[in-house]
């Protein structure tokens, strides 16, 4: 009998395959996808007064990153380690596969942001060896370290 299986949409940290590896287990499929009408931030507030990265709505704009098909059971674990529902809500939008074609993926967004704030350095060469990884595009590399003020 095989588990039942969900896409999760990574934009941040979990775009790094062994950081995803790391807090889901288990991977089964990854590919680039795409977020419509979102827009890459850095005001999720963490310890140290730093940020992580969040989306927000905003139309016209995309945010580029990686689908991971995972074991139902792993959304636990992610949770856990995300902090949601606390510091994160974990909702499902419609995301753009590789092939474009709508997929529905498990989202996280934070609930808990500041402004003026940006990444720790370590935080975003993770971040952005993921995007490299998975070869997102190199305009939207930009789009990231200009968002994180680098």
């Amino acid at each position: 009998m095989n588990a039942a299986t969900v896409w999760f949409f990574a934009y941040a940290t979990t775009m790094s395959r062994a950081t995803m590896q790391q807090r889901a287990g288990q991977l089964l499929d990854a590919q680039p996808g795409r977020l419509e009408n979102y827009t890459l931030v850095f005001n999720k507030m963490v310890r140290g007064g730093s940020a992580e990265a969040n989306i927000q709505t905003s139309r016209g704009e995309t945010v580029h990153g990686v689908l991971y098909r995972i074991p139902e059971s792993a959304l636990r674990l992610l949770d856990r380690s995300t902090g949601a529902p606390d510091h994160y809500r974990r909702i499902q939008l419609d995301v753009t596969g590789a092939n474009g074609s709508p997929v529905s993926a498990h989202v996280y967004i934070a609930s808990k942001v500041g402004k003026g704030l940006r990444p720790a350095a370590h935080y975003l060469q993770t971040l952005l060896q993921g995007a490299g990884e998975h070869g997102l595009p190199a305009d939207y590399i930009a789009v990231i370290k200009a968002a994180a003020g680098a």
